[in-house]
């Protein structure tokens, strides 16, 4: 059953608001295709919803390979920057992805964005990890009822 998109896109509001960035968005994981959806975002353009990403693309699939946070203060100038047509990301500077796992199994990636040029520390990857944790309990209970 997929997950309530009002309830996903308020979560992604609140915590785009709770630090005070440009953009949230929620990739949910497909860890047997290894793709990311996103499922729901506060500042990009709606219509990349919905839009697939492989875990070899961009810093959002780095953070579901390596499971681990991932940081670029200059978005465009990281190796491993690739562009969501449509997305209108092009507007923002700085970029903090975390994965959403949980025993292992990684269910999904947050991501937050600035317009600014932002260097993230690593209060902000645990505000950030404190913020998204329903949207973990909501993916995991999205999985568990899918399966």
């Amino acid at each position: 059953m997929p997950l309530p998109p009002d309830f996903m896109q308020a979560r992604v509001d609140a915590v785009k608001n709770r630090l005070n960035v440009q953009v949230c968005s929620l990739y949910q994981a497909d860890i047997v295709n290894e793709t990311l959806e996103i499922v729901a975002t506060s500042g990009l353009n709606q219509k990349a919803l919905g839009a697939v990403l492989s875990w070899r693309q961009g810093l959002t699939g780095k953070v579901a390979r390596s499971r681990s946070p991932v940081v670029a203060r200059e978005i465009r100038n990281h190796a491993d920057y690739y562009h969501i047509p449509g997305s209108d990301e092009e507007h923002f500077q700085s970029y903090l992805g975390i994965p959403l796992e949980y025993d292992s199994i990684l269910y999904g990636v947050l991501v937050v964005q600035t317009e600014a040029k932002k260097t993230f520390f690593l209060k902000d990857i645990r505000e950030l990890h404190s913020a998204g944790r329903d949207l973990l309990d909501a993916l995991k209970l999205g999985a568990r009822q899918a399966g």
